[in-house]
């Protein structure tokens, strides 16, 4: 079964940035497909590869927050929010071995795409604003 990429991804002003969101959500699209599959193995590497790779987006996003002399205070605790939600919501997958209903591989895909939708829509909005300042190509030194 394919999926189409999480829909409606704003910009946040910034390629890299806006880059790395694309990739979580194909990590995202990647898990949906294997939770419908059923394939436990393939579904648990991705899951950790998901949280494996939150850190290394958040480091990305906050270098260019403090390049474009951004407070990433506020930023830094839906960082931290994010992270908790998705080891939540990730854990419950790999808890559930393969076993659930239609209904609940719904519910587990829409909400790992709402973390992601939210965090970028709402969450990164102040960051936009900034962003919107500078060239959608901006890259700090």
């Amino acid at each position: 079964m394919q999926f189409p990429p999480n829909p409606g991804l704003p910009s946040v002003g910034n390629r890299i940035i806006d880059s790395e969101h694309d990739k979580l959500a194909g990590l995202i699209n990647d898990i949906a497909q294997l939770i419908y599959l059923n394939h436990g193995v393939a579904l648990s590497v991705s899951l950790r590869l998901l949280n494996d790779s939150l850190p290394e987006y958040f480091a990305v996003e906050e270098n260019i927050a403090h390049a474009v002399s951004f407070d990433f205070t506020n930023h830094w605790m839906a960082h931290q929010k994010l992270l908790d939600e998705i080891k939540f919501i990730t854990s419950k997958i790999a808890s559930q071995n393969s076993k659930w209903s239609s209904l609940e591989k719904k519910e587990s895909i829409k909400s790992l795409n709402d973390c992601l939708f939210r965090h970028v829509n709402v969450d990164s909005r102040p960051l936009k604003i900034v962003l919107d300042t500078h060239l959608y190509d901006f890259k700090p030194d």
